[in-house]
């Protein structure tokens, strides 16, 4: 899966700085992101929506225009979607990072 964002660049950075001073751990594993602004409004996904996945509101609500959703596939969070809430969003991808919820690019 090719991820063409500043955000994967520098996080590549970052993993391979601390492997070069030491740092052990798994293999890179990355979030993809995406995000828009349209017409006013800030959208923005990490993770992934597969066809089929269930969407639910965690935070904030549809009716105000901004909220943070969960995106759940097969019992497993796999992406997070928010509308008008990048600073709630940040919070949700922790959530991704955190554990072993997306899939692996190896």
């Amino acid at each position: 899966m090719r991820l063409e964002s500043r955000t994967n660049a520098t996080e590549q950075g970052l993993f391979v700085a601390a492997q070069i001073l030491g740092a052990v751990g798994d293999a890179y594993r990355p979030v993809p992101y995406v995000w828009s602004d349209q017409f006013g409004t800030r959208i923005q996904v990490h993770g992934s929506v597969p066809a089929g996945a269930v969407v639910r509101v965690v935070e904030g609500s549809v009716a105000d225009r901004a909220f943070v959703a969960h995106v759940e596939a097969e019992g497993r969070l796999v992406g997070v979607v928010g509308w008008n809430s990048p600073g709630r969003i940040r919070t949700a991808r922790a959530l991704l990072t955190a554990s072993e919820t997306v899939p692996s690019t190896r």
